[in-house]
């Protein structure tokens, strides 16, 4: 008679595993940099044909990225906060890698790669998959929270000119933005059923942090303010002194940005935010519609490469976490 017993199956050698691994990110780096890099080409197109002499100041140039490098600091400062504040621990330099490499999702078409990326690279360093989940929406929601926040105290006297005369719409948004934010301990568990369906992991429910929230907010609202002054330094750099307040720019960088981030179909808001930008930059006076079209493409340009730069780093080292037992 034929033996009975079960052939068991051996799960992939580590070797394998880690192989595969590489193979699907440079499968993912390749797909991000020929889209991506298809785009800027023709708006490298449009920037050589805008009509004005352009001196860049470098020096404005590269400390505005210093202070972009310094704003992802203190982001994942304040992520590694907040998974800590759900019991779990992370050192900086695994929190620095998983956001790096997570942020890549945001060029994917739906966003919510970037959040499915977090969670299942923080798991495999340790972190529960309740603080995982749990922190990466959270940050996420609390990040355009704060920047629809920032961007209506900040250009509150000049929203009714970027919004045509519906600043009460605006108003009444603000309202909703910070109501959701206060009512998160009570909307987490729904949020985390909705992270369960979309990734089909098994994700517990349980209350979320006051803690998490405060930390969340106190970092994100830092991190607007510093990309306002990253985006100052920029259009010095781009075109010279430039008119308008410290406020002016913060709302010029940060609506655009929350908006393009919402527009789920453009990775990396391509083509929402920059429309919007130009926008804002010639209805708050900041810049003429030339310069203002001539900062859109730069912009792009410079903010695609500070926020891939860092995660292709990160993927062409190669390295994997070691799995970590959850607590």
């Amino acid at each position: 008679m034929p033996d009975a017993t079960p052939t068991s199956i051996e799960p992939p050698s580590p070797d394998r595993r880690n192989k595969l691994w590489i193979a699907a990110q440079i499968l993912v780096a390749a797909i991000l940099i020929g889209f991506i890099g298809r785009t800027l080409v023709d708006q490298w197109r449009q920037f050589r044909g805008t009509p004005l002499t352009v001196e860049l100041n470098w020096s404005c140039i590269v400390a505005s990225a210093g202070v972009v490098l310094v704003t992802y600091a203190v982001l994942i400062e304040t992520w590694r906060r907040i998974v800590s504040a759900w019991g779990s621990a992370m050192s900086f330099a695994d929190a620095a890698r998983i956001w790096c490499i997570s942020n890549l999702g945001r060029y994917v078409p739906g966003k919510v790669w970037q959040i499915g990326a977090m969670t299942t690279l923080a798991e495999r360093v340790g972190v529960s998959p309740i603080a995982a989940a749990g922190s990466a929406i959270l940050n996420t929601i609390v990040n355009i929270a704060t920047g629809f926040l920032v961007a209506l105290v900040a250009g509150w006297r000049s929203f009714n000119t970027l919004s045509q005369g519906h600043a009460v719409l605006g108003a009444g948004l603000l309202i909703v933005v910070i109501g959701g934010v206060m009512l998160l301990p009570v909307l987490m568990p729904t949020l985390l059923g909705v992270a369960r369906r979309f990734t089909g992991r098994p994700l517990a429910v349980a209350a979320i942090p006051h803690r998490a929230i405060y930390l969340s907010l106190a970092g994100n609202i830092v991190a607007w303010l510093l990309y306002g002054a990253a985006f100052q330094l920029f259009v010095h750099g781009v075109i010279g002194p430039a008119p308008g307040s410290f406020a002016d720019y913060v709302t010029a960088y940060a609506w655009p940005y929350v908006l393009g981030y919402l527009f789920l179909v453009a990775p990396g808001g391509i083509g929402v935010r920059d429309g919007a930008l130009a926008l804002a930059l010639t209805a708050l006076g900041i810049a003429t519609p030339p310069q203002a079209a001539l900062i859109m493409v730069t912009s792009r340009l410079w903010l695609t490469v500070l926020e891939l730069l860092p995660g292709l780093v990160y993927m062409a080292l190669g390295r994997r976490p070691e799995p970590k037992p959850s607590r």
